[in-house]
């Protein structure tokens, strides 16, 4: 992912994971002492507030990094990954989208270019929703419909994931680990911050799933139904944090994208790479992205310079030491 594990604890981490992990603890106790499960545990943890509040402030701290530890899959697991995921099922509606989206765009392209041949001008709100329409494609969907995703909150990132290649050559995950070297500490945390809010909600929608399941359990085991709100309670809560996680997601990856835009010429001088035309950099970094994804040294391009730092025999991490 792009970005950095959260510090634990740090306010990154306390917005992203300990403060949905501390709500579905309270909504976990009071649905068992609902259902009489635990009885005289909420009493107590009343009369005994200083520790009651510690607790509960560890459990969720210690629950909240094993969340973080999972992080990735519960992240590829919404974006629609794996054989056996269930969102497969619906990646027919993505597919339905994208091209409906891609045939408006066309539709305007071409009328566009009819009237261009006809001398006449193209109307100024069909130009505005082309825009529009252009905008949103970038934003929410991959250049093209072989790179789709079963769900949208996948394809919203997968967006972003292909931006430095579709702009620049550069494959996103192997450049990230490469760029990030060069990223200021000011705009990294900018960065963390925009990730940590997409965190949030996604852990909402995983927990609010798991609350979800664990209800069920509960009433089985309990052998009766009790506050039948609750379950439609979770559903809505999942929807809403998936609504807001793909937009949150739209933000953090505007930052990935700028992040590339900004600092990909620092890590060009670095390689040793002498700056060219567009078509120059981007079959150099075409080849920088091949040579190191498949570990083929006879495709890493010529370095025409040498890296900061190592003209008179040094090294980049003894100049920085000094």
């Amino acid at each position: 992912m792009f970005g950095e594990l959260p510090k634990v604890f740090d306010r990154d981490f306390a917005i992203a994971y300990f403060i949905p992990v501390a709500a579905f603890l309270a909504a976990s106790l009071q649905l068992l002492s609902g259902f009489g499960l635990v009885p005289g545990l909420e009493t107590q943890l009343q009369q005994n507030l200083a520790i009651g509040t510690t607790v509960v402030g560890l459990v969720s701290w210690l629950i909240g990094v094993l969340l973080m530890a999972i992080n990735r899959e519960i992240y590829r697991t919404l974006e629609g990954y794996g054989r056996f995921n269930p969102a497969r099922l619906l990646g027919f509606l993505e597919k339905r989208r994208f091209q409906r989206l891609q045939a408006e765009i066309q539709a305007l392209d071409d009328k566009y270019r009819a009237q261009l041949d006809g001398g006449e001008p193209f109307p100024r709100e069909e130009r505005l929703r082309r825009d529009r329409l252009m905008f949103q494609a970038a934003r929410r969907f991959p250049e093209d419909e072989s790179q789709l995703l079963p769900t949208a909150f996948g394809n919203c990132i997968r967006a972003f994931e292909v931006y430095p290649r579709v702009m620049y050559g550069v494959e996103a995950i192997q450049g990230w680990v490469r760029l990030l070297a060069f990223i200021p500490k000011e705009f990294r945390s900018t960065l963390d911050s925009a990730k940590a809010q997409t965190d949030f909600w996604v852990n909402v929608i995983f927990l609010s799933i798991l609350y979800l399941i664990e209800y069920c359990v509960v009433a089985v085991y309990a052998h009766q139904m009790r506050s039948i709100w609750v379950p439609a309670l979770a559903l809505g809560i999942a929807w809403v944090a998936s609504y807001r996680a793909r937009g949150s997601a739209i933000g953090w990856g505007e930052m990935v994208k700028a992040s590339f835009d900004a600092f990909l010429p620092k890590l060009e001088k670095a390689v040793g790479f002498a700056p060219g035309s567009q078509e120059q950099d981007r079959e150099r970094w075409t080849r920088f992205s091949q040579a190191i994804i498949y570990r083929l040294p006879e495709l890493m391009p010529e370095r025409s310079q040498p890296a900061p730092g190592t003209e008179n025999g040094g090294s980049i991490v003894g100049s920085e030491a000094d």
